[in-house]
């Protein structure tokens, strides 16, 4: 029997089961690793001039002037990806390991540049400019001039245009999984904002909008929607295994399950970039292969988990100990089932004490071990979710800070006020109920482990989950995670729905306000679920769905912050969705320092791979491992 077995069956106490977590290390692989930033002593000019007051954690030093181009770049990949497709494949992982490389969106965020983190603002990356018409229903493009595509056939170096934007859109309609979030549909997608896309000439696309969308410019910029495809893709070759893109780098080599390299793409139109003229990925699957290749300098880039991190350093103080520089502005919640009978989450009492249950501040000592890392001079600086992420700068809440505790208490733990909730509400014994969640490996280990502690701290307050493993494909998803989205089968005219408490995986965007649509508003295309009275969860809280509303359609971002506090005052009283994992922190990685501009230019959270800022890296011949 595994510890987590051990402590589901016996319900261990709250403390004894948090205590033994550190030993199955359930944080290491949940802090965000994305955008890991730092310098060199070399490049900072000897420690008193970065670093923390430790001297452990570097600050990146800005080298550019001092970059030469050249070299072959020692990276690194964990798994392959199963299509190049990137209109047609359900995949994340495609669009970070093969979109950025490859091909072209028709914006982009524009990077932060050390010390200052990007904003999350959009920028032409196909496009060279963009006007949209006084009433907001028309957003004109001008593609930008000499795109030049692969030379190879039959792409054969034309430029790309107008019309590969339009083959482009009317596929994504067509087939990605992912089109209700762009494309309006009276059906499936009502709330979407694009409804058609043309092409008047071979420089200018014109897309008609069903409504205003403030958000539109930075959706079309997110690397997990819309990518631009040249038409030959379609009978001229085969983009699932094949590229002709015109982004960064030309595919050079691609051996599945085993090694992909690149080349540079000596015509992309940021001049100069990539510095390096090759880009080597071995694919190595297991982590200890690639903590040795690490060790020994076959991998440039950082591989260790945050156990591994410290002492990887300390055993060769040459490498760049390297510090996280943002939050990822969504969490993954547990919300609530409304099926047929009386159920008890239907009074948000009840749900408010489901969160009140939850010790974040002790889930974060134990998950993260940060008093250890404290000890060693990092601080890994958690914040606490509400149901709007940390990481959403000037959006975001700090529950913790006192200005809001009239409303952010149910994110404090207080067993004795939730038993007392519960009481209120006619339940002074607790309740049993169900713990749902995916049974299968797609979330991840992690994601296992958690269910488990999540149905122990619950038994704590009086909440008997048992745990209830659903089979993914064709009974959670259909059932469960979309259990009471209207937008996943238009068709469905009734909803079963589902008793108990549902652990969800939430997919992340680049927006706010389309983060909280997606998830909270009835509308969405990922709902989760809510209803005031119990009846009809699929349709949602009105007050919630207008609210969000407002936050969607509203251009004046000041505006949008403030009614983003006002949704997360409401939602924090409503309690339909409990923020889990309930934090987040800035999470630490080791890189050899090789790596010229290594975290000075930095990604927006929830929409910049790495390897899209990584076009600023330059190889330091100069440093180990190349020179001892």
């Amino acid at each position: 029997m595994s510890y987590w077995e051990r402590v589901t069956s016996s319900r261990l106490s709250r403390r004894r089961a948090l205590a033994g977590a550190a030993g199955v290390g359930i944080g290491a692989t949940a802090l965000s690793l994305v955008g890991c930033g730092g310098g060199s002593k070399s490049e900072s000019g000897g420690a008193s001039s970065g670093g923390t007051d430790s001297g452990l954690v570097y600050r990146p030093v800005d080298t550019t002037s001092q970059a030469k181009p050249g070299g072959t770049f020692k990276s690194y990949l964990t798994a392959d990806v199963t299509t190049f497709d990137l209109l047609a494949t359900t995949s994340f992982s495609a669009s970070a390991l093969i979109g950025v490389y490859a091909y072209q969106r028709l914006f982009k965020y524009v990077p932060g540049k050390y010390p200052e983190l990007s904003k999350g603002e959009a920028e032409g990356d196909a496009v060279e400019s963009y006007e949209y018409s006084g009433d907001k229903l028309q957003l004109t493009l001008k593609i930008r001039p000499n795109l030049k595509l692969d030379p190879r056939a039959p792409t054969n170096g034309r430029p790309l245009d107008a019309e590969d934007v339009v083959f482009s859109w009317n596929k994504f309609v067509r087939v990605s999984p992912f089109h209700a979030d762009l494309a309006y549909n009276a059906d499936t997608s009502p709330g979407a904002p694009v409804e058609s896309v043309s092409a008047p000439d071979k420089n200018t696309v014109v897309m008609k909008l069903k409504q205003p969308d403030p958000e539109l410019v930075k959706l079309l910029a997110f690397e997990r929607l819309f990518w631009v495809m040249p038409r030959e893709s379609d009978g001229g070759f085969d983009p699932k295994g094949e590229i002709r893109g015109s982004g960064p780098w030309f595919l050079d080599q691609n051996t599945p399950s085993a090694f992909r390299s690149w080349t540079k793409n000596p015509d992309y139109y940021v001049k100069g970039r990539p510095f390096a003229d090759k880009l080597e990925q071995p694919i190595v699957t297991e982590y200890a292969t690639r903590l040795s290749q690490f060790k020994a300098g076959n991998i440039w880039n950082s591989v260790v988990t945050q156990e591994d991190a410290i002492p990887t350093k300390k055993d060769n103080p040459v490498l760049l100990l390297t510090q996280a520089d943002s939050y990822p502005i969504f969490p993954s919640t547990l919300a609530f089932g409304y099926g047929a009978g009386d159920t008890p989450w239907k009074d948000e009492r009840m749900r408010r004490a489901v969160s009140m249950v939850m010790d974040r501040e002790l889930i974060i000592d134990v998950d993260s071990n940060r008093k250890s890392f404290a000890d060693q001079g990092v601080d890994l600086k958690p914040r606490i979710h509400t149901v709007i992420g940390c990481g959403a700068e000037g959006y975001w809440a700090d529950p913790t800070d006192k200005k809001n505790e009239s409303w952010a208490n149910v994110y404090s733990y207080n067993l004795a006020e939730a038993k007392k909730l519960m009481s209120a509400a006619g339940f002074p014994n607790g309740v049993d109920t169900l713990l749902h969640f995916n049974g299968e490996s797609q979330y991840g280990q992690v994601y296992t482990n958690r269910a488990q502690l999540i149905a122990g701290m619950l038994a704590d307050g009086g909440v008997r989950a048992k745990l209830d493993p659903r089979p993914y494909q064709n009974d959670w998803v259909p059932n469960y995670h979309y259990g009471y989205t209207k937008a996943y089968d238009p068709k469905r005219t009734t909803f079963k729905g589902f008793t108990g408490i549902i652990y969800r995986a939430v997919t992340g965007y680049p927006t706010v306000a389309t983060q909280i649509y997606s998830n909270y508003d009835a509308a969405g295309t990922r709902f989760e679920g809510a209803t005031p009275n119990g009846q009809n969860p699929q349709d949602g809280d009105p007050e919630v769905n207008a609210l969000i509303d407002k936050i969607r359609r509203e251009f004046d971002e000041n505006k949008q912050r403030s009614l983003a506090l006002d949704l997360q005052k409401m939602m924090a009283q409503k309690s339909y969705h409990i923020p889990y994992g309930p934090y987040a922190a800035l999470g630490v990685g080791v890189n050899w320092p090789v790596i010229g501009n290594l975290g000075v230019y930095t990604g927006a959270p929830a929409g910049s791979p790495a390897a899209e800022t990584a076009i600023h890296w330059w190889i330091r011949t100069d440093q180990p491992p190349l020179k001892g």
